[in-house]
């Protein structure tokens, strides 16, 4: 019997088991429980959840978390687990499991019995030639060969190579540059038609524009003297005085930005005037200095030997001065295609083409022409392709059945299979509350009942963005590490205002626009955010990056927690087990250290990890190149849930432990920074996937013997 599903779960902040997401979570265990009765299976047992969370890390992630999970199979533990919990890289491999899983691409011809099982898991145990099934075993190889020399994923073949994806990113930042020329050149082009920037005779400003510009910033400093006067008007603890200096420190940044904004409009064509015959590559080298400055200066962030008197520039300083020049220079450049069009056309010619642009701006899917599509693409054809086609050893990449299969049809069938949990991040920095807007968004699960968060309430997945999300779109969700207004715990570069402003203008970002779950601020499941609302309408409307508005924008899940622990934590499972493999060289445990800190938060959950524990994880390497390896690969911690519950958390880490294969430490000998190579590095050959492999099997095959852990 299908279940019944509501379509809507609001927030419920009495809820203190779950912390406001009991609805969700009681549908989620009623779906497991009619498949166990479907399977004949024993019944489910609710009070010993078990999960299985894969951290981010891009392709490493997945690389390594596949070596622990083969190691797993081949002991017959995968199949024990009730959840599957995902972020970021981790969810490629999930969401390449939950694919096969389905079935989906089965045909008559082809449908072989993947499972949980060592004789049937996709992606085998790590030995070729042992199942005894020889059509399996063949199938496994496939499956793996096909991983393998995909590894370079975002330029996987000579048909979509390094130029195509340089294209698209030019794609969008044409797309955004044009935009921005065409309103910028016709808000000059507007007060040109003003007596504005008419010189003036015999005065001390060139123009009256320039003298309003003086004025505003007059104004905005006799604005700080007000709150000199209004300390004479009113007491000290009078009530009055304290609202009076409120509202005063509220009012006065939009005075500074108006007054700012005004100086540059003002400012940008006396420039043409002093500078006329070298104005026309004045804007574009300004912009191009901006960038590089600010680049440059995010560079040197990462190393400890800037050179000469730059590393005693404030680095917030050089980056803003460096993005301020970058969009000073676009004005300038949009007033010089003032004066061309000034010269060539009407200003009727120039409203006409403005308004066409924000037609075809406000019918133009924005999620369609970002680069999250080309990046949901590329994941698609490697991690989820047309399995048939991968079996029958069939070159074609092109993955038809993946692309159009709901997300809310991905509900697992048979009862060894876990219920996949896609997390991602809400962006929410300008959030009415206080936790959400510190934090920069709010934990948003993708996955086949319902979608949603605390911040927004939750959505069932056949209503949500009118059943069009997709598995291969959650799982680039999920991914997207690039994106504005979005950083790691709500830190990094990219929570930069001035920054996410010109990534949003140009539509570099790797995130997603939906419509909010709540039907009392989306109404319409259906509508479709456009090029121009959300999109290039954000870049005036930040402040409406929040809870209450008609969309939301999706990034990256390891935005809020890089572990995909979280949502295990809140079904308070008894048996976790986590296998982190984000970046960490120097052994800092930041994603560790983040989950800890929202687990008591949060949940009042402790995951009690003590120091010295920490430290048995640890390997360095002396100045002669000599590895002291790890005393482990892996910790068990002891869960105290807050009503008296007790759980077991497993950790596995990437690190170097004693008796690893020769390949892999040859490996190693090539590659110093390896098993934390950077993240950015997203083009694995087989050597590079397979060391990282090779290194979760061997951890994993540790924690498999150790009689402490409950394996169940």
């Amino acid at each position: 019997m299908e279940q019944q599903l509501k379509d809507f779960i609001p927030y419920t902040p009495d809820d203190a088991v779950s912390t406001g997401a009991a609805g969700v979570i009681e549908a989620e265990l009623e779906h497991l429980k009619q498949r166990q009765r479907a399977d004949n299976a024993k019944p489910l047992d609710t009070d010993n959840l078990t999960g299985l969370a894969l951290s981010g890390g891009g392709i490493r992630s997945a690389s390594f978390c596949l070596g622990v999970l083969q190691a797993m199979a081949s002991n017959n533990r995968l199949q024990n687990f009730d959840y599957l919990s995902t972020v970021s890289g981790g969810g490629y491999l999930g969401g390449s499991l939950s694919w096969i899983w389905l079935k989906k691409w089965q045909n008559e011809n082809c449908n072989p019995p993947f499972g949980t099982q060592p004789e049937n898991f996709p992606f085998g145990t790590g030995k070729r030639f042992s199942n005894a099934d020889a059509d399996m075993d063949r199938y496994q190889a496939s499956l793996m060969r096909h991983l393998r020399q995909y590894g370079k994923y975002l330029t996987p073949d000579r048909n979509i190579s390094l130029f195509s994806f340089v294209s698209v990113v030019l794609r969008s930042i044409t797309m955004g540059l044009i935009t921005v020329l065409v309103l910028a050149s016709l808000l000059f082009h507007l007060l040109y038609q003003t007596p504005l920037f008419t010189p003036l005779q015999n005065d001390l400003f060139p123009t009256l524009a320039i003298k309003i510009a003086v004025g505003s910033i007059l104004l905005y400093f006799l604005s700080l003297l007000v709150y000199a006067i209004q300390s004479l008007i009113f007491g000290r603890s009078d009530d009055t005085a304290y609202l009076a200096r409120r509202t005063w420190e509220i009012a006065i940044k939009y005075v500074l930005l108006t007054s700012l904004f005004i100086t540059v409009i003002a400012f940008v064509p006396f420039l043409r005037e002093k500078i006329a015959e070298q104005y026309a590559s004045a804007g574009g080298l300004t912009a191009a200095l901006g960038a590089a400055i600010a680049w440059f200066t995010q560079k040197s962030l990462n190393t400890t030997d800037s050179a000469g008197f730059i590393k005693h520039l404030p680095r917030p300083l050089m980056i803003n001065s460096g993005l301020l020049l970058l969009l000073i220079g676009l004005l300038v450049m949009a007033d010089q295609l003032t004066q061309f069009m000034q010269q060539e056309v009407s200003l009727l010619p120039h409203l006409l083409l403005a308004l066409v642009l924000l037609l075809l701006a406000s019918i133009t899917p924005i999620n369609k022409v970002s680069i999250h599509r080309y990046y949901r693409d590329r994941l698609m054809e490697t991690f989820m392709p047309d399995v048939h086609k991968v079996l029958n050893n069939n070159n074609d990449c092109i993955a038809y059945m993946a692309n159009k299969t709901p997300l809310s049809e991905c509900k697992p069938q048979q009862r060894d299979m876990p219920y996949h949990i896609i997390n991602s991040n809400v962006i929410l920095v300008a959030s009415k509350i206080a936790k959400f807007r510190g934090r920069g968004g709010d934990n948003f699960i993708l996955s086949p009942l319902y979608c949603g968060s605390n911040a927004t309430g939750w959505r069932s997945t056949t209503s949500f963005a009118g059943n069009s999300l997709t598995l291969p779109t959650a799982v680039a969700i999920s991914g997207a590490a690039a994106n504005s207004d979005s950083g790691v715990a709500g830190n990094g570069l990219t929570m930069n205002p001035i920054l996410s402003t010109i990534m949003s203008i140009f539509n570099l970002r790797l995130g997603y626009w939906v419509c909010n779950p709540d039907p009392q601020r989306q109404k319409d499941p259906h509508c479709k955010p456009s090029y121009l609302i959300p999109g290039f309408n954000g870049v005036l409307y930040r402040h409406r990056l929040n809870e209450e508005s008609r969309f939301i924008q999706l990034s990256d899940g390891g935005h809020f927690e890089n572990l995909a622990v979280y949502e295990l934590l809140r079904r308070q499972c008894k048996f976790i087990v986590c296998c982190d493999a984000e970046q960490d060289n120097d052994f800092k445990f930041e994603g560790l250290g983040n989950l800890l800190e929202k687990a008591r938060v949060d949940f009042g959950t402790e995951i009690r990890i003590s120091d010295t524990a920490l430290q048995q994880l640890k390997y360095s390497t002396d100045l002669q190149g000599q590895i002291n390896y790890a005393k482990s690969g892996y910790l068990l911690a002891e869960i105290d849930y807050p009503n008296g519950v007790k759980g077991h958390f497993l950790y596995i880490k990437t690190t170097l432990i004693d008796n690893l294969p020769a390949d892999l430490m040859a490996y190693k000998s090539a590659q110093p920074d390896f098993p934390d190579e950077s993240t950015l590095d997203q083009f694995f050959d087989e050597k590079q996937m397979e060391a990282y492999r090779l290194l979760g099997m061997q951890i994993a095959q540790d924690a498999l013997i150790d009689p402490r852990i409950p394996w169940a």
